[in-house]
């Protein structure tokens, strides 16, 4: 009996989970079609939006009915910064879909209380920040060299590789037109998104980290925040 109750558990824990994550992505999809239209072809973050749905398996019914909603129930959501620091000058960026931003501001503050860290002013902490297209990609199929020469003609950011992932950051306007090169030419791609890309990275000593990890995970578990981000790199 124990058994069986531990493993209902730990399933209802994986769909409460997998639901969050569905919420997620459909206010997503309501907030970038209301903002650039419901056209994804014409509308870059619609397109990463619909694509990080469909990675994690919500239907492209319930896709299409967040589309076609966006202009009444995205009247209701206000998107939201949070920029501030944490232990050691950690940088963090939080970005907020919500419907109660008295709510949600409170609750970040929460955040960031318990990671010894405080809210800054806006863009004091953004400045630290680039935003890129970032493609990950199985280094399988072709070498470095290779996929450079394919691209060549985009404007690349950075292009890099470690044993197993090839790494292309580009200007979010080539963003697409990069995706569908490498779409074109067998790339295995492990993730595509826009994302904001820090200048510099800071370590942080192991009681901090653990404090960082549980400020992530609160975020991740709010309703409200789509996503976080921090200067903070591993040390290998």
């Amino acid at each position: 009996m124990p058994r069986k109750h531990l493993i209902a558990s730990g399933i209802n824990k994986k769909q409460q989970q997998q639901a969050k994550i569905w919420m997620k992505c459909a206010k997503e999809i309501k907030a970038a079609a209301k903002m650039g239209g419901p056209n994804p072809e014409a509308n870059p973050r619609l397109k990463v939006a619909i694509e990080r749905a469909l990675n994690n398996n919500l239907s492209r019914d319930s896709i299409e009915r967040n589309i076609n909603g966006a202009s009444k129930d995205a009247d209701n959501l206000k998107e939201l910064t949070y920029e501030g620091y944490g232990p050691n000058g950690l940088a963090i960026i939080v970005r907020a879909l919500t419907d109660n931003e008295q709510r949600t501001i409170s609750a970040v503050r929460g955040y960031f209380s318990k990671l010894q860290g405080q809210i800054a002013k806006p863009n004091s902490v953004s400045m630290l920040f680039n935003e890129y297209g970032q493609l990950l990609i199985d280094k399988k199929t072709k070498t470095l060299d290779e996929w450079f020469e394919l691209l060549v003609d985009q404007d690349i950011v950075d292009i890099n590789e470690d044993d197993e992932i090839i790494e292309i950051l580009v200007q979010p306007k080539d963003f697409s037109a990069t995706k569908l090169i490498l779409e074109n030419n067998n790339a295995n791609i492990q993730s595509a998104e826009i994302k904001l890309i820090p200048t510099d990275f800071i370590s942080l000593d192991d009681h901090a980290r653990e404090r960082l990890v549980r400020f992530v995970n609160a975020c991740e578990n709010d309703d409200d925040i789509s996503w976080v981000i921090t200067n903070y790199e591993e040390e290998l």
